[in-house]
């Protein structure tokens, strides 16, 4: 359950000191000061001024303890109302100097758009990139979506947070689907939406009650249902077996299967070095290195395979490769090694619409299994091929997940895969 509490770090007990505040609710424990409350450590006790009379000035109506009980209030109240998902502390000190983003120079409305450059202002120091990426992407196709509106309908001016009901929820679902984005894309960018008319909330501006109430769940999987990508131990065996006739083939080949086993984004597994390797005192290897996206330090085993590629070439990781390269040569590399069951699945592509303008989409169809794999795929096949074969802890600490839910969104086998999984572990156990 939410708390908020009061405390002062003062230790000269005649000379005031700045009141803060405290706020927990189970993992959340931050702390923040509350700039325009003081008091003296000898008149401070139990999360109150023992001076009942005391104001902040003269010609304060409040007395110090009064505006401490309407401060934990509203921390409260706006706590359970918002629910904050990101970046607590900031949301915390907003509540408590509401001013403060009015004194950094920073304007806002109720404009949803402009509210997407404040959001991004007051965020771009605290949380990741790829946040402020996909706020820009969402923020980039509810602005076409008003220039779509503005077209059609000459009273559109622009569109405000107490529009956002489900009238506009409808109408915005109606233009993506025009624009060819798929409904779970369209839940997504939804969502996001709904997180940021959170913060707004917090900001005191006007949101439609509609939007609490939004829901995004997407139809069960079907037949058609698009199939999680990711390369079986059998495909990693047909892969380390297979020659191939180019040397940057080879060389991609490589990354494939470091890839592979050691369940990193492409942003740090290109990055390794022979300098990254570690030994302990019972001479077991690791890599060591920093996670790009989450500033996680590592240390991984490095696996036999991953040795074996290192022992071909006398020690060192394979050439330096761009991602990019790295995406059409794992394909190639794939497809000369027979990684060609047919799976429904979406690839990205340019298409010409009616009026001949062009859009990139993802078109979902049959492809041949590798025409499917991206660099991503080692930490997909990495989590699917060793889950249930290794404790969930180990597989944690090689992939940096924080826990097993994040873990489990990288698990792609199929119902019968997890069946036949369970039924091999029960075998070896004796049952």
């Amino acid at each position: 359950m939410a708390s908020v509490s009061f405390f002062i770090r003062g230790k000269i007990l005649d000379k005031e000191s700045t009141v803060w505040t405290r706020f927990r609710d189970k993992k959340i424990d931050i702390k923040t000061p509350v700039p325009y409350l003081k008091c003296k450590p000898k008149d401070w006790k139990d999360g109150k001024c023992k001076l009942n009379s005391k104001k902040v000035s003269e010609i304060d109506s409040e007395t110090i303890n009064v505006r401490l009980l309407k401060l934990e209030n509203e921390i409260l109240s706006k706590y359970q109302s918002v629910k904050p998902e990101i970046d607590l502390k900031e949301w915390l000190e907003l509540v408590i100097v509401p001013q403060k983003m009015k004194s950094e120079g920073l304007n806002y409305s109720d404009d949803v758009l402009s509210f997407f450059d404040v959001y991004i202002a007051t965020k771009s120091k605290s949380v990741s990139k790829s946040t402020i990426k996909k706020t820009n992407v969402v923020k980039n196709l509810i602005e076409r979506y008003v220039l779509d509106k503005q077209s059609k309908k000459r009273t559109f001016t622009n569109l405000k947070f107490k529009d956002l009901n489900n009238d506009f929820r409808i109408d915005f679902e109606n233009y993506c689907q025009e624009q060819q984005y798929k409904v779970s894309t369209t839940y997504r960018n939804l969502k996001f939406l709904k997180m940021i008319c959170k913060v707004a909330m917090s900001f005191d501006i006007e949101v439609n009650r509609h939007v609490e109430n939004w829901r995004f769940e997407v139809e069960k999987a079907g037949r058609n249902s698009p199939k999680s990508i990711y390369l079986t131990l059998k495909d990693l065996e047909k892969i380390e077996e297979s020659d191939m006739p180019h040397d940057y083939l080879e060389n991609a080949k490589d990354w494939l299967i470091i890839a592979c086993f050691t369940a990193q984004r492409v942003s740090d597994y290109l990055r390794f070095t022979s300098s990254m390797i570690v030994t302990d005192n019972d001479g077991q290897e690791y890599i060591e290195f920093v996670q790009q996206k989450t500033n996680a330090k590592m240390q991984i085993p490095l696996l036999k395979k991953v040795k074996a590629i290192l022992n071909k070439r006398q020690g060192e990781f394979p050439r330096k490769i761009s991602d990019v390269n790295l995406n059409l040569y794992i394909k190639e590399v794939c497809k000369i090694a027979g990684i060609d069951d047919k799976i429904y699945n979406g690839k990205v592509q340019t298409i010409e619409r009616e009026d001949k303008s062009k859009i990139t989409r993802k078109v979902f169809a049959e492809y041949p299994k590798y025409e499917l794999v991206t660099s991503h795929i080692g930490r997909k096949s990495f989590a699917s091929n060793f889950y249930e074969k290794i404790p969930t802890a180990y597989l944690l600490n090689f992939t940096g997940h924080k826990s097993e839910n994040q873990l489990l969104s990288y698990i792609s086998k199929t119902d019968i895969e997890k069946a036949k999984s369970t039924a091999d572990v029960f075998a070896n156990l004796g049952y």
